[in-house]
C-alpha cells in the first residue's frame, strides 16, 4: 500500500512538472557566428527566408541594415525573431594609475562585417514610363536606307528633345509605347506602359540629328520607337534603408495584372525625385472600412490594413519598379505605399 502512495506521488509531480513546461513557451538564444545573414537566419529558424525584411525593420537596435556582427544574439519564440539590445555596462571608476612602462597601444580589433543583404532579382527592366519622361525621350527618324524593320548592327538617325546633350558612346534603351496608364486617385493621365525592345548607341551627333548603331534587338525596332537613357539590370538588389518619408500609391502592373501577390512586379507613382532608391522597403496599407456590425456609426476612422511590403528594383525621377516581397491578401491599384524608415 505505502508503494503504491508513493508511486502515485512521483507520478502526479511528473506529470506537474510536464504541465508547468507547456505553459512555458519555447525560447531559443542564437549567437551570430561568421557568414550569418537575416536572410539565412529566417530560413534556418523559421523556414522563411522572406521573414528578414521584418526582422531588420523591427529591430533599431540594428543601426546599419547591411550588417550584422559575430557576437550578436537573437531571441527565436513564438515563430518570431528579435534581436537581443547590448546593455551598456556601468563603467566603474579607474584605480590610481601605477607608474609602468610606456608601451604602444593596439587599437581594438573592427567587428568584421558580415555580408551584405541581398536579393535576386530575375526582372529589374522598367514596365513604365512617366508622361515627363516620354516628353523628353528622342526618337527613331529614319535609317541609312529604305528598311521598314531594324535590326542588330543596323544604323540610325535619332531626333533628341536635347541633341547638345548627346555625345558619342552614349547608350539608350529603345522602348515600346503601350497603354495608357491613369492615376488610380486622381484619375488623370499618369504615363504608359512601355516594352524595351533593344539599346542603341549614338556614334555621332550632327546639325540635326544624332546617328546610332543598332546593339541589340530583341523584337522588331520600327521608327517612332523612342531612346531613353539606359539602365543596366541588375541581378542582385542590395538592402537599403530609406533617406526620407515618402507616401504614394501603387499604379499598375506588369502585364496589367489586377490582384498582385509575391513576387508579382508592380510600379508606383514615386521615384529619385521623392528620395526613393534601389533597395529601399516600402509597407503597403489600405483604409479599413468599418464593419457591419460596428457599433452606431459607420463613420469611424479605423486604423490602415498592412497588406504587404515592396522592395525597389529601379527607379525613374517620378516613378519607380517594385517587387512584391510578401502580400497577406491582394494588392490593388491604389493601395497606398510608403517607405520604411526605422
Amino acid at each position: 500500500m505505502k508503494r503504491t502512495i508513493l508511486l502515485l506521488l512521483a507520478l502526479s509531480l511528473l506529470l506537474a512538472g510536464t504541465a508547468l513546461a507547456q505553459k512555458s513557451p519555447a525560447e531559443r538564444i542564437y549567437v551570430i557566428k561568421k557568414g550569418d545573414t537575416l536572410w539565412g537566419i529566417s530560413q534556418r529558424f523559421l523556414k522563411d527566408p522572406y521573414y528578414w525584411p521584418n526582422l531588420w525593420s523591427n529591430n533599431p537596435f540594428i543601426a546599419n541594415p547591411h550588417l550584422i556582427y559575430p557576437g550578436q544574439k537573437v531571441r527565436i519564440y513564438d515563430g518570431r525573431i528579435e534581436i537581443v539590445p547590448e546593455v551598456a555596462k556601468k563603467e566603474e571608476p579607474a584605480p590610481a594609475p601605477q607608474p609602468e612602462p610606456a608601451a604602444k597601444e593596439e587599437p581594438p580589433p573592427a567587428p568584421e562585417p558580415v555580408e551584405e543583404i541581398t536579393v535576386r532579382a530575375m526582372d529589374t527592366a522598367a514596365g513604365l514610363i512617366s508622361l515627363e519622361a516620354i516628353d523628353s525621350a528622342g526618337t527613331i527618324v529614319d535609317t541609312t536606307d529604305d528598311r521598314l524593320m531594324i535590326a542588330t548592327g543596323d544604323t540610325v538617325f535619332c531626333q533628341m528633345k536635347n541633341l547638345a546633350e548627346a555625345q558619342p558612346g552614349d547608350v539608350y534603351s529603345l522602348i515600346e509605347v503601350g497603354s495608357e496608364v491613369t492615376h488610380p486617385v486622381t484619375n488623370q493621365p499618369f504615363g504608359r506602359m512601355i516594352n524595351q525592345v533593344g539599346t542603341l548607341e549614338i556614334v555621332a551627333v550632327n546639325e540635326q540629328v544624332a546617328t546610332g548603331r543598332i546593339l541589340n534587338a530583341t523584337r522588331e525596332i520600327h521608327r517612332s520607337h523612342l531612346l531613353v537613357p539606359f539602365t543596366p539590370p541588375q541581378s542582385e538588389i542590395v538592402l537599403k534603408k530609406s533617406s526620407r518619408p515618402a507616401s504614394g500609391y501603387l499604379v499598375a502592373a506588369k502585364q496589367d495584372k489586377i490582384g498582385l501577390g509575391q513576387f508579382d512586379i508592380v510600379y508606383i507613382d514615386l521615384g529619385s525625385d521623392d528620395g526613393v532608391e534601389t533597395g529601399n522597403l516600402l509597407n503597403v496599407t489600405r483604409q479599413r472600412q468599418p464593419s457591419e456590425f460596428a457599433i452606431d456609426r459607420t463613420d469611424l476612422k479605423l486604423p490602415d490594413m498592412l497588406l504587404g511590403q515592396l522592395l525597389v528594383l529601379d527607379t525613374t525621377p517620378h516613378t519607380a519598379t517594385t517587387l512584391v516581397l510578401k502580400a497577406v491578401e491582394p494588392l490593388l491599384r491604389g493601395d497606398r505605399v510608403s517607405t520604411i524608415e526605422d
